[in-house]
């Protein structure tokens, strides 16, 4: 395969399985191992994906640009998260959490769709073979084993079946995801009692141990007992995680986006970018804020008092960002080179007035809110 295929196929599997592990571990250990406390991320997450593509097909609902529709659902899990991170404590950390997981769930819902509507023929040989690395995988989980390198294994060999059966072979990467182990080892109590007896032995060895330090037959067991303590998940995010973030994206960006900025590429394009334009800046914001508000109020998810309704508008604007994952999916929906030119500079645009009105709605509610906190802190007490 040429390069950019590499990355677009190869590199891009990573980053989903790294969003795979972060939103299981979410989901199984995490701030949403609840259902109603995940409901209202997976309900946003639904809505922002709905709304967009429905917005889309309502514009252009016949021609050669219909198949387009996916491009406007997806969101750009780390520019949206970066530019709540950058307004500190104005942004409440659970609203933080609330766009993390439901930008994860909008990811992986991009991947599916990618996989079921953009993907090329299918070949049932591969795809058999697929199911039964699969069936391996479940296997192992169920078996409870810890060790990361079957797990790998397996999932290069996944990778290769489902390229080769017809599907987007980053669906590998959220399936391994699913079948990494994110809770603690059985044995957790046994491992911790092992760790307390060699640090007991060594505090014996007072006036040595402050002149030399721990021995070393000691770090080398406490070293085997973090790994066995440690998560197969929480392993691979550790070492995977900020390579994710910091290099593949960076090439993916880099391989992909490039495009001339000439009226050529505009001319005869302008109903393809009106529709992604506002599917991502009118659409997401609309369908995250309007499936959050349905499903607290039909008793199926509760909002946390951490953040008002408006700041949550102003996270459904950030989710308009599409940028990595909106040129990921036009890179399939627009074989066409201009076409494909036309929809990146869509989402560009998109991706910075969803910025610029997010960042501004989230300003001005975290300013109202800290002054309130103040004025209440300065009231006299009754």
């Amino acid at each position: 395969m040429p390069l950019l295929y590499w990355v677009n196929d190869w590199l891009l599997t990573i980053f989903f399985l790294v969003v795979g592990l972060e939103i299981k571990r979410e989901f199984t250990v995490g701030h949403l191992a609840s259902i109603r406390s995940a409901a209202l991320p997976i309900a946003a997450a639904i809505g922002g994906m709905v709304v967009p593509a429905a917005l889309y097909i309502a514009l252009l609902p016949s021609g050669p640009w219909a198949h387009g529709w996916g491009v406007p659902m997806a969101t750009d899990t780390a520019f949206a998260i970066a530019l709540i991170v950058m307004m500190g404590a104005r942004v409440p950390v659970a609203l933080r959490i609330f766009l993390t997981a439901a930008a994860i769930v909008d990811d992986i819902g991009a991947i599916i769709v990618v996989a079921l509507f953009y993907s090329e023929a299918m070949h049932v040989e591969y795809l058999v073979a697929a199911m039964a690395i699969v069936a391996l995988l479940a296997l192992f989980n169920h078996l409870r084993i810890y060790n990361l390198a079957p797990y790998i294994i397996l999932g290069i060999a996944l990778w290769a079946f489902v390229h080769e059966g017809g599907l987007h072979a980053t669906l590998a990467g959220v399936i391994l995801a699913m079948f990494i182990p994110t809770r603690p080892p059985a044995d957790l109590y046994a491992l911790m009692a092992q760790a307390n007896a060699i640090l007991e032995v060594e505090a014996q060895r007072r006036d040595e141990v402050l002149r030399h330090g721990p021995s070393l037959p000691a770090l080398r067991s406490l070293d085997s007992i973090h790994d066995r303590l440690e998560s197969p998940a929480d392993r691979l995010l550790r070492y995977a995680g900020a390579r994710s973030s910091y290099i593949v994206l960076p090439l993916f960006a880099l391989a992909n986006a490039g495009v001339p900025l000439t009226m050529e590429v505009v001319h005869g394009h302008e109903e393809l970018m009106g529709a992604i334009m506002a599917g991502l800046i009118v659409g997401k914001p609309l369908g995250l804020l309007g499936a959050s508000a349905l499903a607290v109020w039909l008793g199926l998810a509760i909002k946390p008092d951490d953040y008002s309704w408006r700041q949550l508008a102003g996270a459904g604007a950030l989710a308009g960002i599409g940028f990595t994952m909106s040129l990921f999916i036009a890179s399939q929906a627009f074989p066409t080179v201009t076409d494909y030119a036309a929809a990146k500079i869509a989402v560009f645009a998109a991706s910075i007035i969803s910025a610029l009105i997010g960042v501004a709605i989230l300003w001005g509610a975290g300013r109202n809110t800290n002054a309130t906190d103040s004025a209440a802190e300065q009231s006299p007490a009754h």
